[in-house]
């Protein structure tokens, strides 16, 4: 298993960009993630969905957008892999979601992007979703680089009342609290008061109240970690006045105005960056966590499969990189690019002397000139965790059906080639018998080094009647 870089090895990192002896100011950095956006959600691939903001900056001069961009299956893998740098099987997340009330979390060996970005000089803030642990204090936000956090912790929740209500088959009930907080230096305090406030405009306001109050001698990572476009299909009704229910399921309406909303975010923020005078020195990037999901209104079409699957509609995202100052003109970057990738990439662009971090490598200089400068990425794993697992091989896609519990020869393989078959429908395994035992032997090779799962079943002690009536921490060790 590869090691973690250590706080020791960071001080051979170049923390500033030197230029002619002066030292430059690093750019900021605004993540802007969607959750559960399906690929084929925006409206220059489906007229009938409303993202014009989107739509300008996805292809305006200074934006980089990337097709061949890939996340994990689902949310927590693909936060995992963001904030650590490395594949969801290296670090015991490549088993579903964190659920409420779990004593789980990312295993405080792996330092996370704000804690690297931090020793740059960057002030980190993180306005939305967590979903990566909060058992106890050291798995929150603040505890692991984040200066500041405002958001929940769990995986959804109501877009209006800020709760979550589950069933708990242990105790043959339903348990319920509330998930919204304010988090300063691992301290979490729960905020009743945004009943009735749409999720997306209250994160939208506090994500440019806390640029607006940020310091402008030191550069800001902001991470806008979205609650929309997951379910629950929630959404004031003005915004639907931008879809055609004649056109459309229910669901797919409902979400076509969630979306409309989320647009709305972006282009209010990229408003404020230019009025507040910070748009020409930050660098603004738009992704998903993971395709979307069809029973809640999303389409992955014309890929195969969706959410919570290794198939490509479950894997591959929209992401463009915008910023003028560092991206000359509008391109196409056609090269491989995983979520691992940023960990790197962005301590790249922060001016970090730095080729490659744990499973990633830095694609900064490739997402600005367009040319593969250094390390190219030419594989990748979608993710290592029975029944499918999957591997990229240059321009194969293994996908590995186990027949029990864990990757072990002897299963089904399916090998496809994407360039000429993105949809996934021939199967050439028979065609190509030695790659074909080439990647299930890396493919075991990688199951072996694989650590557990740290997913554990949910905990009593977590429930919210202890907290206040919120889904807090405190209740593990």
């Amino acid at each position: 298993m590869l090691r973690v870089v250590s706080w020791i090895t960071w001080v051979t990192f170049q923390l500033t960009l030197v230029i002619s002896g002066v030292v430059a100011k690093p750019p900021n950095i605004l993540i802007f993630l969607a959750d559960d956006l399906g690929y084929a959600d925006l409206d220059w691939k489906d007229k009938s969905l409303h993202t014009p903001n989107l739509r300008e900056y996805a292809f305006a001069d200074g934006t980089a957008y990337l097709t061949n961009s890939y996340v994990l299956h689902l949310c927590t893998p693909t936060r995992s892999s963001l904030m650590t740098g490395y594949y969801p099987f290296r670090t015991g997340t490549q088993n579903g979601v964190f659920l409420p009330m779990e004593r789980s979390g990312v295993p405080l060996d792996f330092p996370f992007l704000p804690q690297h970005l931090s020793k740059a000089g960057y002030r980190n803030y993180l306005i939305g979703k967590w979903h990566l642990g909060n058992c106890k204090r050291d798995f929150l936000p603040t505890a692991r680089g984040f200066d500041y956090f405002y958001g929940y912790y769990s995986a959804q929740e109501g877009y209006f009342n800020h709760s979550l209500a589950f069933y708990d088959k242990h105790t043959d009930s339903m348990i319920g609290g509330l998930d919204l907080f304010t988090e300063v230096r691992g301290r979490p305090m729960a905020d009743h008061t945004k009943n009735g406030v749409y999720a997306t405009n209250l994160f939208t306001d506090e994500a440019i109240r806390i640029m607006s109050q940020h310091n402008r001698r030191d550069p800001f990572f902001m991470f806008l970690s979205h609650q929309s476009v997951h379910a629950p299909l929630q959404v004031p009704m003005q915004y639907r006045s931008f879809c055609n229910p004649l056109i459309m399921s229910k669901a797919r309406h409902i979400y076509c105005g969630m979306l409309a909303s989320l647009d709305e975010s972006f282009g209010q923020v990229v408003k404020f960056l230019k009025e507040s005078g910070l748009y020409d020195d930050t660098i603004i990037i738009f992704s998903s966590d993971n395709g979307g999901d069809p029973k809640a209104g999303a389409s992955n079409l014309p890929l195969k499969g969706a959410k919570s699957s290794v198939w490509e509609g479950g894997c591959k995202t929209t992401t463009f990189i915008h910023s003028p100052k560092y991206i000359p003109g509008f391109g196409i970057r056609k090269d491989l690019f995983h979520v691992v990738d940023w960990h790197a990439t962005l301590l790249g662009a922060a001016g970090v002397s730095i080729a490659k971090y744990g499973d990633g490598i830095n694609q900064w200089p490739m997402i600005t000139t367009g040319k593969s400068v250094g390390l190219r990425r030419n594989q990748m794993v979608y993710n290592i965790q029975p029944p499918l697992s999957a591997l990229r091989n240059n321009d194969f896609k293994l996908v590995y059906e186990s027949k029990g519990q864990t990757v072990t020869a002897g299963g089904r393989a399916r090998l496809y080639h994407l360039p000429s078959d993105p949809f996934e429908t021939r199967d050439i395994a028979r065609q190509q018998p030695k790659l074909v035992r080439k990647l299930v032997k890396r493919l075991l090779e990688f199951q072996s080094v694989a650590r557990p799962s740290v997913r554990t079943p949910i905990d009593p002690a977590g429930h919210p009647m202890r907290f206040g009536g919120a889904f807090s921490t405190g209740f593990c060790k």
